[in-house]
């Protein structure tokens, strides 16, 4: 595929998430597809494992919402950079319900064969996620001088 039909499969994958249709982004995936990311306690494979995951986030998160800054494609990759956010209302990662409102950024990086997505792999803000539902306390540093 080209990097142009790349993209547009990754701008319908963020479609479908902010639209929580999970039916209509697993069929996106391939059979062989593989999500990493810090939060996950390994790869997570396939399309029901991908719809269990997401599941979990959109039961943490009900209002989640993806906004798209920067999209750029190389060969059969995609690199999106994106602003996430999102109200905790259900357990997340052990964390019971806060009902507060995060923003985190995230880039996200696809892998495409035959108009599918093969692999994905997620680098994110975790630390900021855990500090604004009030779980991580981060000390400020003092400038020298």
């Amino acid at each position: 595929m080209s990097e142009k039909e790349n993209t547009h499969l990754a701008e319908q994958a963020i479609s479908a998430l902010n639209a929580h249709d999970l039916d209509r982004f697993v069929k996106l995936l391939d059979s062989s597809y593989v999500l990493e990311l810090e939060l996950a306690q390994g790869k997570i494979h396939g399309p029901d494992g991908a719809r269990q995951h997401l599941e979990a986030y959109l039961k943490a998160f009900p209002d989640l919402r993806i906004d798209v800054e920067q999209i750029i494609a190389s060969g059969d990759h995609v690199v999106v950079r994106a602003r996430v956010t999102g109200t905790q209302k259900g357990n997340f990662m052990g964390i019971a319900p806060t009902n507060k409102m995060i923003k985190w950024q995230v880039c996200d990086v696809f892998e495409v064969k035959n108009g599918k997505m093969v692999r994905d792999r997620v680098y994110a803000e975790n630390a900021k996620v855990f500090q604004q539902l009030g779980v991580l306390s981060i000390p400020r540093t003092q400038a020298a001088g």
